[in-house]
């Protein structure tokens, strides 16, 4: 078993999934308002799409994975990998990149550390984007990302690289491949991220806490929640779900 070996910089936090427990090592919270990197700590969009994919392994069982702007905990793509043929967790941010795979290494035992790979992916760089694509011709059926649209300017990069990257197969309803986007709006709101998406061909299908479907039964993300105990789920009550095809 791979170990961890924390700085005077780092801390390790319990994560909690039902059945699955993790250790993920993050920056200490003390140094977290000086630090320029986002991706050295947990998010609570990560927190929730990881335990809404662990109770619903369905959504990415038997496909391809890609995770976007994992940061160092990567927890999205450490649960997938327990039901995904592959998942590769990306990070732009080499020091995020370096205790990602100690976490991965830390967290995870075959066969599900030999489905997961952790690349390097600045959004809009065609070397990144060209080496993922090495590593999976037919593109991902599911691309996910937690907390990745805060930034104005990185925006257009993002669907331009989820566009390159996702599957082309269309299989229909929640099989066709789809882009899964969880976060809070902070600097860029939501008629700035549909104007974005369309640009590069994606189109809103469902979203979540109030769903695109006029029948809530229809939601695709919307089941994804149970009736009761919702609560459980949601650690902030301003976290969005969004829901894209490519048309």
């Amino acid at each position: 078993m791979f170990g961890i070996s924390p700085s005077i910089d780092n801390e390790v936090i319990h994560i909690n999934l039902g059945d699955q427990n993790f250790k993920i090592n993050v920056l200490s919270k003390e140094y977290q308002h000086t630090c320029k990197s986002t991706g050295l700590m947990l998010w609570e969009s990560a927190r929730m799409m990881a335990l809404v994919l662990a109770v619903n392994p369905a959504i990415v069982e038997g496909k391809k994975v890609l995770e976007l702007g994992c940061g160092c905990g990567g927890i999205c793509s450490m649960v997938s990998a327990k039901s995904a043929d592959l998942v590769v967790a990306t990070d732009g941010d080499t020091k995020a990149l370096e205790l990602l795979s100690q976490n991965v290494a830390f967290n995870l035992s075959q066969p599900s550390l030999a489905k997961l790979i952790t690349k390097r992916l600045e959004w809009g760089n065609r070397e990144h984007i060209e080496a993922i694509k090495d590593l999976n011709i037919g593109g991902f059926e599911v691309i996910i990302g937690t907390d990745v649209t805060y930034i104005p300017e990185a925006i257009l990069p993002l669907f331009s690289s989820a566009k390159e990257l996702i599957s082309r197969d269309r299989n229909g309803g929640d099989r066709e491949p789809a882009l899964i986007l969880c976060h809070i709006y902070r600097r860029v709101d939501e008629p700035s991220l549909l104007s974005a998406a369309s640009q590069f061909g994606f189109k809103l299908v469902d979203k979540w806490p109030s769903g695109i479907p006029s029948n809530p039964s229809q939601s695709i993300v919307g089941s994804w929640f149970p009736e009761n105990g919702r609560e459980e789920y949601i650690p902030n009550a301003a976290l969005n779900i969004m829901y894209f095809h490519l048309q």
